[in-house]
């Protein structure tokens, strides 16, 4: 039941994005776009074959019913010229978009992009070429009339396919999930690129911005047909703020931009009826599309490298900084502490009986474990003060401008909040303690690496006494 709601919704879809482009047309059957053929690759993406029942039965009641041309001949010729044009708009467009899959559409990266750019065009070509051929064959138009159709048949369809698809496969998510039907992974791709969170005032701002170059280019085109083509070029200069919306406002902002413009592009183009302003503006609106989308590309870069140095400076299981970069930090700390002449401490502990708990519990109860144990640490520490995990349980922290006496304070709280309440996972519960090794680096003489050593002695000592207390390093031996 609820997969014949999807094709029932998808088909009066179809039907109202084709009364909008009949709405829009600026002249007797052509529009500058074509707003049904990117609900149909938008299927194509995300249902694959199993969108095309609400595809065909919308092309074909509307085309049977003279949605579009006015056909005069009887009705039952009109619905086979529907269903063959049907099957011709919804198989090439299913097909196409099965093609566009195959190079990867689970994110917005440069290739996919890339790819979207070269697929929707060929499958509009593709889809354009089966139609009329439907037609012809059907009786509904002759070859001649095919012929002069052909260009702007095709390019309405592919302004409709690039700049409409994205959005109108988010809202074609957005059933699916609230019907709660299955849908592929690459549904989600518009989550990958989340907004910098400039408010509905800030968006609406930069929207405004982009219809500005649009009714500037209006103004000229009505006001002086001499001027129409140059004047069209205006529409161009609407890149910028649509820029500037992909780089800081997420995926699906971006395309409700894409497809808010082009929906202003195609209405102005309607008002201004046919001139030398129409290719113009329909290749504005494939540009300003496919630039948007291409500027998604770039947080999307942004935060797979931020990612990835996350990845190398921070252990994935607990957060802590890893072994190379928190002796990075630490090396760090100490040319500051020298340059200043303010103290720097370091403390090194493991986890108590740590393989025993593995042992009793199992690893998973380890892990969590691990993980809560840094982030009370966390939790307890400074901003300026650094975890790190060495490897295994066992763990270290760097205390800049603190004293011995200061860092053993801080340490014997790190000891406190771990005892305090014991680890549960998967209705296991465990008490865990920490023995503790303290020591100030001799900032004239050592490195954050020998005074960890020295404050990995003074932990080892802490064990031998009895566990889960804090022991203070051995100082240097004064120079000779």
């Amino acid at each position: 039941m609820r997969r014949l709601l999807v094709h029932v919704v998808i088909g009066l879809a179809w039907t109202g994005l084709a009364l909008l482009a009949r709405v829009q047309e600026h002249s007797p059957y052509a529009s500058l776009w074509f707003p049904p053929a990117g609900l149909a690759f938008a299927v194509g993406v995300i249902l694959g074959w199993r969108g095309l029942p609400g595809i065909l039965i919308a092309v074909a009641a509307g085309t049977a019913g003279a949605l579009f041309n006015g056909d005069p001949r009887p009705w039952a010729e009109r619905l086979v010229t529907g269903l063959a044009y049907g099957a011709a708009h919804g198989f090439s467009y299913l097909a196409g978009a099965r093609v566009l899959i195959r190079f990867g559409v689970e994110r917005p990266s440069p290739r996919a992009v890339s790819a979207f750019l070269l697929v929707g065009p060929a499958t509009a070509l593709l889809a354009t070429v089966a139609g009329l051929g439907a037609l012809v064959v059907t009786g509904a138009l002759t070859a001649a009339e095919a012929r002069t159709a052909l260009l702007p048949f095709w390019l309405g369809d592919a302004v409709a396919v690039i700049a409409l698809t994205p959005l109108l496969a988010v809202g074609l998510g957005a059933l699916l999930d609230r019907l709660r039907v299955d849908a592929p992974e690459r549904l989600y791709v518009h989550a990958r690129v989340t907004p910098v969170g400039s408010g509905a005032r800030g968006f609406a701002f930069k929207l405004g911005l982009c219809l500005l170059p649009l009714a500037g280019s209006a103004l000229v085109v009505a006001g002086s047909p001499v001027q129409a083509l140059a004047g069209s070029h205006l529409v161009f200069f609407g890149i910028v703020p649509l820029t500037w919306i992909a780089h800081t406002e997420g995926a699906v902002r971006t395309y409700a931009a894409i497809a808010a413009l082009s929906t202003a592009i195609a209405g102005t183009g309607a008002a201004l009826g046919p001139g030398l302003h129409e290719q113009s503006y329909q290749f504005a609106m494939m540009i300003l599309a496919g630039s948007a989308c291409f500027g998604l590309a770039v947080p999307v870069l942004y935060s797979e490298n931020q990612q990835l140095r996350l990845r190398l400076t921070h252990d994935s299981l607990t957060g802590a900084h890893t072994r190379a970069h928190f002796f990075e930090v630490g090396e760090r700390e100490l040319e500051r502490a020298r340059r200043f002449g303010t103290p720097l401490a370091v403390a090194a502990f493991d986890i108590d009986h740590f393989k025993a708990i593995n042992d009793a519990h199992g690893h998973a109860f380890g892990d969590a474990v691990l993980v809560a144990v840094s982030a009370r640490c966390r939790q307890e520490l400074r901003s300026s003060d650094a975890l790190g995990r060495l490897g295994g349980e066992e763990f270290a922290v760097v205390l800049p401008m603190t004293t011995e006496d200061a860092a053993v304070e801080t340490v014997q709280r790190l000891a406190e909040v771990l005892r305090r309440e014991p680890v549960v996972h998967a209705g296991e519960q465990r008490q865990v303690t920490a023995s503790f090794g303290v020591a100030v680096v001799d900032l004239e003489r050592e490195t954050v690496p020998a005074a960890l050593a020295r404050a990995d002695r003074a932990l080892y000592e802490a064990k031998r006494a009895g566990r889960d207390r804090v022991h203070r390093a051995e100082p240097l031996p004064p120079q000779g």
